[in-house]
């Protein structure tokens, strides 16, 4: 028990040390006390990375700023407060500004405007790692350079611009290859929208099946990635190719006239042949074009795409089943009986008086003959003469038999 009071005092100092900073403090009111700030469990750099958007889409922050929302828009994005996982966006399309704050776990965003409450977001998958470990990239610089070419400018250095452009994809997709490039003049009526040349990349990604639009002119680059899956093939075009007023230079030596209109490069895969890289040049206007082999600059003579030959046997197939259809429904008997549609017109019934389909000079009079009289009879007096002269449209040719 004595050893218990003999404590007494240090413990009633303490009380009473306690109370006069107590009063201390209540003295001074709430401002002057000192209360300690709680830290946020997160900065802005967590929010790099990939999120789902409250309007379903997939919205993509990058460390350099940059962010890409899919489908179909792009801004920028600012830490506007460290401390507390504050950033604001600015969208591309639209011109709209969102002000959101990270959650404390780093896997949530919400809007703190009042007139905004619906713009939230969840992360898909992690939280980066800190940013000190891992040096966020440079963004590439994507430049169009051009040299005159007569009255307008001329794109040069397309295989630099495409690495540039390429490097830039792989922030939006690791495994992004180039497809195609396509070169375009634009002569803009608005004043306010950029003229002059642009280049055009299209890049897939082969894991996901997705695909990206980069656009540079020589002020600017716009990025446009597709919403739906692209089939533009997997077929990477080259580093090193035949810069463009190169094949230009090439296509006008070969006959191409005027100035140039438009070019596009990639590889095609022809039937029966291996694949090419080729240029297809065409002046400005529409006129007489060139295809270059992208590689070796050598000029290729024949359809690449295989759109002339396909086109070709498309147009052959129709036109043998309609002349089929059109010498049974000239070959009815007399006794009444309907022919049978879609036969293959090999010989006439016992009510024509046509000659045997055998490919002859007599039949190929006939049928002549036959295609004058349905356009004389069921058509205009235009339509007669240009069966006559031998003029026949695909229109006559799905009305007259042609």
């Amino acid at each position: 028990m004595v050893t218990c009071l003999t404590n007494v005092p240090n413990l009633f100092r303490k009380i009473m040390i306690v109370g006069r900073m107590v009063t201390f403090a209540l003295g001074l009111g709430v401002a002057g006390v000192s209360v300690p700030q709680f830290a946020y469990a997160v900065s802005c750099d967590a929010v790099v990375g990939k999120w789902v958007w409250f309007t379903n889409g997939i919205v993509t922050f990058n460390r350099d700023g940059t962010m890409m929302h899919e489908p179909g828009n792009e801004g920028t994005w600012e830490c506007t407060d460290a401390a507390r996982g504050r950033i604001t966006l600015k969208w591309r399309v639209g011109g709209h500004v969102n002000k959101l704050d990270l959650s404390a776990d780093g896997n949530g965003l919400s809007s703190t405007d009042p007139s905004q409450p619906f713009v939230t977001a969840k992360r898909i998958g992690t939280a980066p790692s800190d940013k000190s470990t891992h040096p966020a990239p440079a963004a590439p610089t994507v430049i169009l350079t051009t040299q005159p070419d007569g009255s307008r400018q001329l794109p040069k250095d397309l295989p630099e611009l495409m690495h540039a452009a390429t490097q830039r994809a792989q922030m939006w997709r690791q495994d992004a290859i180039p497809i195609s490039l396509e070169f375009q003049h634009f002569d803009a009526p608005n004043p306010k929208l950029t003229k002059g040349p642009r280049v055009v990349f299209l890049f897939s990604s082969p894991s996901e099946g997705a695909g990206l639009k980069l656009t540079v002119t020589t002020t600017d680059v716009n990025t446009f990635a597709f919403s739906q899956p692209v089939k533009w093939g997997g077929i990477s075009l080259p580093p090193v190719f035949v810069d463009l007023p190169a094949a230009l230079r090439i296509a006008r030596e070969n006959g191409m006239k005027g100035p140039l209109g438009s070019a596009s490069l990639r590889i095609y895969s022809p039937s029966g042949a291996p694949p090419v890289l080729a240029w297809m040049i065409h002046s400005s206007p529409a006129g007489r074009g060139r295809t270059v082999n992208g590689a070796t600059g050598e000029i290729i003579d024949y359809d690449v795409t295989g759109y002339i030959a396909a086109y070709n046997a498309q147009w052959e197939r129709a036109a043998k089943g309609l002349r089929a259809l059109m010498r049974n429904a000239r070959g009815g008997s007399s006794s009444g009986n309907s022919p049978m549609i879609g036969g293959d017109g090999s010989s006439s019934s016992s009510g024509s008086d046509g000659p045997y389909d055998d490919g002859s000079a007599a039949r190929e009079e006939y049928e002549r003959r036959a295609v004058e009289s349905r356009a004389y009879w069921g058509g205009s007096a235009e339509d007669y003469n240009r069966i006559k002269n031998g003029e026949c449209t695909s229109s006559d040719s799905s009305r007259f038999g042609c």
